[in-house]
This record gives C-alpha cells, sequence and structure tokens, in this order.
C-alpha cells in the first residue's frame, strides 16, 4: 500500500508540474519537466536491471528441533555485477509464528556477504519457510525488482525434551521387572555394585577403575535385569485440557509424553503410544532411533481436539497390553470412571503409572473447591486400587514431579 501510495504522489506531482509548464511557459518549469522525467527513465532502468549478477541463497542448519531450541539459518548474497547495489534486502515468509530476520545489506561491485539468522522457537508443530525473496532499487527508492530463489524448506519443531534423572521405568507386577536385591550372575545393563575380585570370576566383569583405585582387582556385580516395556496412553480429549498457548496442559503432556518416551528408548526397552486425538494415533511397541522419530514427529503435531472419553480409550487399550508390560497414563481427566479400568491391570500382569495433570492450575492459579474436590476424588480412587501416581500442575518442574520415586501422597 505505501508503495502505491508513493507512485500515485509521484505521478501527481509529475502531471501538475508538466501542465504547469505547458501553462506558463516558463524555461525553468520546462527544465525541471526534463529533469524529472530524466531521473524516472534513469531510476526505471537501474531498477530493472537491479538483480542482474545477483546470485543469493539461504541454507536451514536445523530443520529438525525442539522447543526452546533456536532456529539456525546460513544465509548468502554475491554481486556479479561490475556496478554496486545500493541495497539488496533479502527475507522468507513462514508460517513459524516467529519468522528468521530478513536483512538489507548494501553490495559492492564483485562482492560478497554471508550471515546467520536466528529465532528462537516457541511452539511445536510443523512449518513452512517459503522460497527466498529478494529485493533491490534505484538509489531513490522510487523503482524496486523482486526475484524468488530456491524452494520452500519444511522445519519440524519437536516438543521440549526435560532430563528425568531420577526416572526409572515403573515395574510391572511379575518377576524379573523389578530391582532385586539378590546378586544376579550373568550380565545386564543394571550394575548394582563392585567387590573384591575372587577364583572364577570372569575377566569381562572387571572394573578396572575401581581396580586401580583401590589397587586390587575389583568386579561388578549385577542386579537383576527388567523385562517391561512402556505404554503410553496420552489423553487428548479436549474437555480434559486447559490453559492458551505455550502455557496450556496439552503443552505440559505432550512434554512430559515426549521426555519419557526418549527417556525409555535410551534405556533400550520398547515403548508405544497411543494418542486419543481428533484421529486416534497408535504406535506399536518398538525400540530404536526410528521410532525415536516417529513418536516426536506424532507429537510435534497432535493437538488437545480428541472427543473420545479415556475410558473408552483405555477399553481399545488395555487388550493389546501384555504381561510384563507396563502403561503410563497421562490425563487430566477428573472422571473417574477410567479409573476403573486399570484395576484388571495388576492380575494381567501389568504395571501402572498415572501422571495426572491437575487441570484447574492450568485456568487460575488458585483453583476453587469444587475443582479441588474433582482432583482430589480421582487421587483417592487411585490410591483405592493401588496405582502409583504423580500430580503435575502449572508451573511445576516436570523433572521433579514424575521423577520421584515415592508413591504422590493422597
Amino acid at each position: 500500500m505505501g508503495f502505491l501510495s508513493r507512485h500515485l504522489r509521484l505521478l501527481f506531482l509529475t502531471t501538475a508540474l508538466v501542465v504547469a509548464a505547458f501553462s506558463t511557459g516558463l524555461p525553468f518549469l520546462f527544465f525541471l519537466v526534463y529533469l524529472t522525467t530524466a531521473l524516472l527513465i534513469g531510476s526505471w532502468l537501474y531498477a530493472r536491471r537491479g538483480l542482474h549478477g545477483v546470485r543469493a541463497d539461504y541454507r536451514v542448519l536445523n530443520p529438525r528441533t525442539h522447543v526452546g531450541e533456536v532456529l539456525q539459518a546460513v544465509y548468502r548474497v554475491e554481486n556479479h555485477d561490475w556496478i554496486g547495489k545500493p541495497w539488496v534486502e533479502l527475507w522468507n515468509e513462514s508460517t513459524l509464528p516467529s519468522s528468521l530476520p530478513g536483512r538489507v545489506v548494501g553490495m559492492r561491485r564483485e562482492g560478497r556477504r554471508q550471515w546467520l539468522a536466528k529465532v528462537t522457537l516457541t511452539r511445536r508443530g510443523s512449518y513452512r519457510l517459503g522460497a527466498l525473496r529478494v529485493r533491490t532499487g534505484d538509489p531513490l527508492g522510487l523503482f524496486t525488482s523482486e526475484m524468488l530463489i530456491g524452494h520452500p524448506t519444511s522445519v519440524v519443531v519437536f516438543p521440549e525434551i526435560v532430563d528425568l534423572p531420577n526416572w526409572r521405568l515403573p515395574p510391572s507386577p511379575i518377576d524379573g521387572t523389578t530391582r532385586t536385591r539378590r546378586r544376579y550372575e550373568a550380565a545386564t545393563p543394571l550394575v548394582s555394585t563392585v567387590r573384591p575380585y575372587v577364583h572364577g570370576d570372569a575377566i569381562n566383569r572387571i572394573h578396572w577403575l575401581s581396580s586401580a583405585r583401590h589397587g586390587e582387582l575389583h568386579v561388578k556385580e549385577f542386579d537383576l535385569e527388567q523385562a517391561a516395556d512402556l505404554w503410553i496412553v496420552l489423553d487428548l480429549d479436549r474437555s480434559v485440557h486447559a490453559g492458551v498457548g505455550t502455557d496450556a496442559s496439552v503443552e505440559t503432556a505432550v512434554t512430559i509424553a515426549a521426555s519419557i518416551a526418549l527417556r525409555t528408548l535410551a534405556d533400550n526397552r520398547s515403548v508405544a503410544m497411543t494418542a486419543s486425538a481428533r484421529r486416534l494415533q497408535l504406535h506399536q511397541p518398538d525400540r530404536g532411533p526410528r521410532v525415536e522419530q516417529k513418536l516426536l514427529h506424532l507429537l510435534a503435531n497432535v493437538q488437545a481436539d480428541g472427543t473420545v472419553p479415556l475410558a473408552e480409550v483405555l477399553n481399545a487399550t488395555l487388550p493389546q497390553l501384555r504381561r510384563g508390560m507396563t502403561l503410563c497414563l497421562i490425563t487430566g481427566s477428573t472422571d473417574r470412571t477410567w479409573v476403573r479400568a486399570l484395576s484388571v491391570l495388576r492380575r494381567k500382569g501389568v504395571g501402572a503409572l498415572v501422571i495426572l495433570l491437575d487441570r484447574s492450575s492450568f485456568v487460575s492459579a488458585d483453583p476453587d473447591e469444587p475443582a479441588r474436590a474433582e482432583l482430589a476424588a480421582v487421587r483417592h480412587a487411585l490410591a483405592e486400587y493401588d496405582v502409583e501416581h504423580r500430580i503435575v500442575r502449572r508451573g511445576d518442574d516436570v523433572a521433579d514431579a514424575i521423577g520421584a520415586r515415592a508413591r504422590a501422597r493422597v
């Protein structure tokens, strides 16, 4: 609009000058007409060839990144023309909440400029970074020329990942899934302690650092390895979430799910996930980097737009749980009907942990009495069925809230 308005004013002034010159016949006004005409034609020709010899490109260094990290892109522009460019503007149109900043640079003849553009990512999702737009014009800014370079780039912003140093896979109630005080003869990933070497110990069990420190050979002892894998159920029913933007309960829920999933995969456990969004998303148990990427892409794009009650989601999921697995449920629901569905897990040899979001805390810093009573009732029901649970409120440190070993108190 500003560009059009400027040209309309220029057209009006030029027309007025021509009319005044021919009306009065003054030589000075005709001189101004000729000068103005020359300036306009020269500026237009200059702008027309302004991008001649200009080469530019950009490259996103980390198109797959996480919330809270910095998106970085390297921009480069070269001028292969024999004359300089007073100004060259480069920018991208994008769907990012905060786009990469553009820049205006002056280019000498045969010159080259390169810089690093950064923007902090605050919202997960899949975004599109458009082709590079390059614009220049005459020194007076009367006319411009523009061109598009390259192709759009996709950027995926994964959820924030919280380090869980105290997290341990909740055990299922069968032998071989919990730590035991009995030392295990075979080597497992769970090293419990070291002791002095005795005749008959395997050489590959020697702990060399401890041996060097004590001046005698020491060997590692192991605990029985956990056998359970993890199935995460992420409740995305829109009626059980509250809050807006980055402070919404759904963002906390997704962060928890992503952090637990990656922590469990790092322990070489299989992870499955059910996300009850508008379309039920289901990933069967698997492990490895490929599964990590699948789960991160899923969690980058899901929203709290589901309509299926949690009790129905659990009824559809529980038959798929095998003996020795552990169920981790992340929800803000205070409807106690889903708690009853968890009562069958112990008989099936399936462990359970509930991450319960205090939905009312995402609405108000001081929840009302009915909201507190509903949350207390759910916690009491979980305690009756001996289901371990954690409480997460708005502003809580996620690692502290879900990493505690002790059961949340009712």
